[in-house]
């Protein structure tokens, strides 16, 4: 009775600081390698114990062949050892082996945890996003196109034409070389200096007359404002809105995508999978060794209950079935695990979620936004510290009133273009 006492006080240390090992709330993953070690070590009390079982029980043999059969008191003894063997020692020993193949399963399924950028949904969502974006800024450059051949062309033209009418009064303004205009030729008879007179008052009230009607043209022109420059005003504010407007699904579009760059890369995803392939080579080593424990566990519980059932035996019998018992082989296929070999190798990277405000990002994704209507050079906080506002322009009209002074965002291309027309037509 003292053996079963002390059996079942050491399972019941064992069965204690595994719940407790299991109440722990520490991760599985991180901690398996302890927690299998520390299974390891609980293993020894109850190899130790079986070894004593088994040398109780051949003692036991001895004393009957030599002594023979003790009767009831024997049987019962034989019966409570065999009902420990069946309902505690062979249950921990399953218990354990069921535990170590969880594990091992475990860390074999978890080498496909780690998230691989080519398997993410979120590729799919800021493609759709990026699709919004370029639509939005086609319409962009067609607006900037009417406002260009509406306003910027059509401007360039009617500066030209005013310039040109100008350019003829201040031509005109020149007085002619009297040397070549008002010589008479020397010897002209007197009577024809009356009609030279005559033809000088008339030439130069000609030129008088020409003079000023290029002033009045000069004149009428630059009095005459830009005709479309109302319309102008309310076609610019309407292109910055859609640039806005724009701008925020620029801004949709690279928030996730800068998530996805901060989460999805090539370099987490290798970092997760080496952890987690080293995680599963400790388990693969430890559960081998633990494997080797449970069967030699096992083999000794099977064989320890077969010395019980020789010892039922006649006592003429009993030696001989004591020798069977030590010759037999016993099958250890109940505590055998089931491995899944190697891990295999980690699966091939390309990274997929580029970093916004970079120059491989731009050129992956908005290479082909027309130039005169791009995108925003960062639009997210994977490249700029604070908050993306977009609005006007500094010193735009917008919402556009009448009358106020209009600063387009091309005027300094517009005057400069204006300047050479004009110096090309006065050349």
């Amino acid at each position: 009775m003292k053996l079963v006492l002390v059996v079942c006080l050491a399972l019941n240390a064992f069965q204690s600081d595994a719940a407790s090992l299991r109440r722990s709330g520490r991760s599985k993953l991180t901690f398996i390698e302890e927690q299998m070690t520390m299974q390891m070590k609980l293993m020894m009390p109850e190899k130790a114990t079986l070894n004593n079982i088994e040398a109780s029980v051949l003692n036991m043999a001895r004393a009957k062949k030599k002594h023979g059969s003790s009767g009831s008191n024997l049987t019962a003894f034989l019966d409570q050892i065999q009902a420990l063997l069946e309902d505690t020692m062979k249950k921990n020993i399953l218990q354990r082996k069921e535990q170590t193949q969880y594990d091992l399963d475990g860390s074999y399924g978890n080498l496909s945890t780690c998230t691989h950028p080519n398997d993410t949904t979120l590729v799919n969502t800021i493609a759709e996003l990026d699709e919004e974006h370029v639509k939005c800024r086609g319409e962009q450059d067609v607006m900037w196109s009417d406002y260009d051949s509406t306003c910027i062309v059509a401007r360039q033209i009617f500066e030209n034409e005013r310039n040109a009418l100008c350019d003829a009064y201040e031509q005109a303004r020149v007085f002619p070389a009297p040397a070549t205009t008002c010589v008479m030729n020397e010897g002209t008879p007197v009577p024809t200096i009356g009609h030279y007179l005559i033809d000088m008052e008339k030439y130069f009230s000609d030129a008088y007359d020409a003079l000023y009607l290029k002033k009045q043209r000069c004149d009428i022109a630059m009095a005459t404002p830009f005709p479309n420059e109302e319309l102008c005003g309310h076609k610019i504010c309407s292109y910055y809105d859609k640039e806005i407007e724009c701008d925020k699904k620029q801004e949709a579009f690279e928030l996730p995508a800068c998530d996805g760059h901060k989460k999805y890369t090539c370099g987490h995803y290798t970092d997760c999978y080496a952890e987690k392939k080293d995680v599963y080579d400790s388990v693969v080593t430890l559960a081998q060794e633990n494997e080797v424990a449970n069967k030699a566990e096992w083999r000794a519980v099977l064989r320890i209950e077969c010395f019980i059932n020789a010892l039922r035996e006649p006592e003429d019998e009993l030696e001989a079935a004591i020798d069977a018992c030590r010759a037999k082989t016993f099958s250890t296929a109940p505590v055998e695990l089931k491995y899944h070999g190697s891990a295999p190798a980690a699966r091939s990277c390309t990274e997929v979620y580029l970093q916004p405000g970079s120059a491989v990002f731009s050129s992956a994704w908005y290479a082909g936004l027309s130039t005169a209507t791009p995108a925003a050079s960062c639009a997210s906080a994977c490249c700029m510290a604070e908050e993306f506002n977009p609005g006007y322009p500094a010193g735009a009209n917008c919402p556009y009133v009448h009358g106020a002074a209009l600063k387009l965002a091309d005027a300094a291309t517009t005057t400069e273009a204006t300047t050479t027309t004009t110096e090309s037509t006065t050349t």
